[in-house]
């Protein structure tokens, strides 16, 4: 009998991740070769090195998620992730070509079945998974809205190389250097590292991919982007440790729901980087709960108080503001040429359900989801009005 991961792959790992819990990798090297391989099964090999696990301080269910987290299907040997607010994806996003059975049903939350994964109908979808590579010849249309989709949801490496790098820089670099100097313990300042490695690593996986589909588009994504992360420093996350947790709780967890959205896209370079890229976004949202946590250990009353306001007058409201409006047309077109699967209501009603539970974990209240999104629209406009003054001073 041999338990389907090599202790050691593992070790290697979770070290480098940002949602690594140090306790683990030293449980993990104590676990002798025999007890580690003395089942096959992840619950009973949790069970089996307890002990291990509370000489070193660690969590047994921490134990689960991160072996779910880096091996369960579709990215290794261990079966469908159980613990699915902090691993795997949804069956209904890894379909095979041909769509969605009639029985796909509905995404089950905490004991919530009320969001249905069925395609909606209110399209006709004219493109099928993996249906085009960079070069095939491609519908205008459908060029067309491929490239409004790396516009509005895109990231991308800085495109300056060499001397045209010379007063360039990363946006997000001042918000690396707070969070590396505010991280509070070692463990988190590891965590802050490895995250801003794989964001790092994001950055090129998307150039290529914009790069190998028009040449020109890295540097105008760019230089968007730039625009629109100044609208948005008015209005950042404060500058805390917890508000930066908070942060990548939420928004990173929002990634992870957009790059479901792709991992069947028709245009198969996106779908083949989506599903690399959603485990990434599992671990930094991973990394965002764990400082959340840690954060509300160590500061008890008054630090749950200071995140459930944080949530209810920021956060929330952003985030479900952030899948967009229930009757976009761009969200009708892109899943009409196969480019996203479902509408931006569906994916908002099973992001709220997964935030239910992992709120719920913490201690944390989940506020209303209609008053949170009319709340979000509003400060959505806001920013739309300072992009506009920048885009005005910047003409």
């Amino acid at each position: 009998m041999v338990f389907p991961i090599d202790k050691r792959l593992a070790e290697v790992l979770w070290i480098t991740a940002p949602d690594v819990v140090p306790q683990l990798c030293d449980t993990v090297r104590d676990v002798p070769l025999e007890t580690w391989n003395s089942t096959e099964d992840l619950y009973e090999l949790a069970d089996i090195i307890e002990p291990y696990l509370e000489k070193h301080n660690a969590l047994k269910w921490d134990f689960i998620w991160t072996m779910e987290r880096h091996f369960s299907e579709p990215y290794g040997p261990l079966p469908k992730a159980k613990q699915t607010f902090m691993a795997g994806i949804p069956d209904e996003f890894l379909q095979d070509v041909g769509g969605l059975p009639e029985n796909a049903g509905t995404y089950e939350v905490g004991g919530v079945s009320d969001v249905s994964f069925k395609r909606p109908d209110d399209i006709e979808v004219t493109a099928r998974p993996y249906q085009y590579e960079a070069g095939d010849d491609m519908p205008e249309e459908y060029r067309a809205w491929l490239s409004k989709l790396f516009f509005k949801h895109g990231e991308c490496m800085m495109p300056y190389f060499g001397e045209a790098a010379k007063g360039h820089k990363s946006m997000f670099s001042a918000i690396d250097a707070f969070s590396l100097e505010a991280a509070p313990d070692a463990e988190s300042r590891l965590r802050q590292q490895n995250f801003s490695a794989e964001e790092y690593k994001h950055t090129f996986q998307f150039y290529k991919l914009y790069q190998e589909f028009d040449p020109e588009i890295p540097v105008q994504i760019y230089e968007r982007e730039r625009e629109t992360f100044r609208a948005y420093e008015q209005t950042a996350m404060e500058k805390t440790w917890m508000d930066r947790g908070l942060y990548n709780m939420f928004a990173d967890r929002f990634g992870v729901y957009q790059g479901f959205q792709w991992v069947q896209s028709s245009y198969a370079p996106l779908a083949r980087v989506s599903l690399l890229v959603c485990k990434d976004e599992r671990g930094h949202g991973n990394m965002g709960y764990l400082h959340v946590r840690d954060s509300l250990a160590h500061e008890g009353e008054e630090g749950r108080k200071y995140a459930q306001q944080r949530i209810e007058e920021y956060w929330y409201p952003q985030f479900m503001a952030s899948f967009g409006s229930d009757d976009s047309r761009n969200s009708k077109m892109w899943r009409k040429w196969g480019l996203k699967e479902l509408s931006n209501r569906q994916m908002r009603d099973a992001f709220h359900l997964e935030m239910v539970r992992v709120n719920e974990s913490l201690g944390l209240d989940t506020p209303d989801k209609d008053e949170a999104l009319a709340r979000g629209l509003e400060m959505a406009e806001a920013v739309k009005a300072r992009m506009a003054g920048v885009q005005a001073k910047s003409a």
